[in-house]
């Protein structure tokens, strides 16, 4: 798993709060897009009011599940009950208090293009996120912590914690990314049954982990395995389905951008700092720009028929063959005992480390071999 872990801030005038909704109920996305001004926010908000959210409740180990409205949602990120309106705890109220942490479950791009060319692998791929954001909604549950008295000197164990979950299949450029945002709130129910805010140092350090724990489920997942399988797919060294990596780059438009921005922000920051290397901190900062420079306009939206049709015209012009049907490959072949575990593993965390320098986090193998 790829993604990272962001803070959203209140904001002067509570404008987070309505950035958040007209992110969360527009019904476009970049993963990486700057979150829009109060005027786009406001305007989208009236035109998505009839619209829904998944809010997942994790209690004591326990998950279930519940839809909000963008009236609810709106309570819910001022940090109070969306049903009966309570306030959960100590509110802060100053423009740089946090309203939520949002993690992005990014994969292998080759997923999304499989999703796209073949139904039922779309709907493997929904069910395997499924697993993964159940695994790290418990995950959070566990080894969270709030944190309350001055100073937020008193560390507290939680009991329950409040997901909304967005799904998105596309990016702003329009390149097939079948990836989810999981909106931990802020607020959490201490083991003493008071709401506090939740340590989002421990969070943000912790998501490496979270990522190398997803990336080690996704490239060993029976059931994911078994429907590559059927359709004749396999996974490569790199998590990729082999078979499809060759069209990975071509309809990467947004990420080739990204990376070649960060490339040369990396090499110009060295440039001027003697040849040395930047730390985390510097990286969060390059990674921003690189994601800000050159951001593409928003397009013309398609309709999903009409854009999964160019998508496929554009896989094909690359090689015919990769949208036609494939023999599917015996599951018995496929041995996952065989599977090094321990490499893949130690695969993972490097991984993880290189793709979440926003976490600020550096981890090893023994984090999630432990």
């Amino acid at each position: 798993m790829r993604g990272g872990l962001e803070r959203w801030k209140r904001g002067v005038e509570s404008r987070g709060v309505r950035q958040a909704i007209s992110y969360a109920l527009e019904g476009t996305c970049d993963a990486h897009m700057p979150y829009p001004t109060g005027a786009e926010a406001l305007e989208a908000y009236g035109a998505a009011s009839d619209s829904t959210v998944s809010r997942f409740v994790v209690d004591n180990g326990v998950i279930t599940t519940d839809q909000l409205t963008a009236g609810g949602l709106r309570v819910w990120l001022t940090g109070r009950d969306p049903v009966t309106g309570e306030e959960r705890g100590h509110q802060r109220l100053s423009p740089d208090a946090d309203l939520l942490l949002d993690g992005t479950l990014n994969h292998p791009k080759s997923y999304s293009i499989a999703a796209l060319l073949h139904p039922e692998l779309a709907a493997e791929f929904e069910a395997l996120q499924d697993r993964l954001r159940d695994r790290i909604l418990l995950m959070w549950q566990t080894e969270l912590n709030a944190r309350r008295g001055h100073g937020g000197l008193i560390r507290e164990a939680i009991t329950r914690i409040e997901v909304v979950e967005l799904q998105h299949r596309r990016s702003r450029a329009l390149d097939p990314h079948i990836h989810r945002h999981l909106w931990l709130s802020i607020k959490a129910l201490g083991a003493d049954g008071k709401w506090s805010n939740l340590d989002s140092r421990v969070a943000m350090k912790m998501h490496t982990v979270v990522n190398a724990e997803g990336e080690l489920a996704a490239r060993t997942d029976p059931a994911w395995i078994a429907a590559l399988a059927r359709h004749g797919y396999t996974l490569d060294l790199n998590g990729e389905i082999a078979e499809l990596a060759i069209a990975v780059r071509p309809v990467s438009r947004r990420s080739a951008q990204i990376e070649a921005n960060r490339a040369r922000l990396i090499a110009e920051w060295s440039a001027t700092h003697g040849g040395s290397a930047p730390s985390v901190e510097v990286l969060q900062q390059i990674d921003r720009r690189a994601r800000a420079v050159s951001r593409p306009n928003k397009p013309a939206d398609l309709d999903e028929a009409s854009w999964e049709a160019r998508v496929r015209d554009e896989i094909a012009a690359i090689d015919p063959s990769l949208i036609t049907p494939r023999a599917p490959l015996s599951i018995a072949a496929i041995d996952l005992n065989a599977v090094d575990l321990d490499l893949l593993a130690a695969q993972a965390v490097v991984d993880a480390n290189e793709r979440s320098t926003s976490c600020g986090g550096r981890f090893s193998i023994f984090d999630i071999r432990a």
